[in-house]
């Protein structure tokens, strides 16, 4: 039997010379996925502080500006090694960013979530190894992100 779990988190859409800025996952139903980075909302926190410290954490810059871009739900199962078997309902509030300087990237060494970040080519890339959020931007809204 699967487990329920509800996950709501905020992700930021950066794009930079016709490339995306996507984190590796290191865990969940996205682990080895490239994903928009993000992550979800601490206790007592706003999403626009979730999305600036998220994207601080995972990618090193520093966010200048944002806008809120769409929300989107995906319903996922996956073996996770503490809970099980889970269906996690993922709901992402999702934000076009813009950083403040440069493209270099430099995440946190002991962030829990992300293996590595980098600027993405999206056409290069075989789309089942990006997130159902990133595989919905490419099919909803390719003129945005590509």
């Amino acid at each position: 039997m699967f487990q329920r779990v509800q996950h709501v988190g905020v992700y930021g859409l950066i794009v930079s010379e016709g490339q995306v800025l996507l984190v590796e996952k290191s865990r969940g139903p996205y682990i080895g996925k490239w994903d928009l980075p993000g992550g979800k909302i601490e206790f007592g926190e706003s999403p626009d502080t979730t999305l600036i410290r998220e994207i601080l954490e995972e990618t090193g810059l520093e966010v200048e500006s944002f806008s809120f871009f769409k929300s989107d739900a995906v319903v996922v199962n996956y073996e996770d090694p503490e809970l099980g078997k889970v269906t996690l309902h993922h709901v992402g509030l999702i934000y076009k960013v813009k950083i403040k300087t440069g493209k270099a990237i430099a995440p946190k060494e002991d962030d829990e979530d992300v293996i590595s970040a980098k600027w993405c080519d999206l056409v290069e890339m075989d789309h089942d190894d990006f997130s159902p959020f990133v595989q919905e931007l490419l099919l909803e809204h390719p003129d945005t992100i590509l």
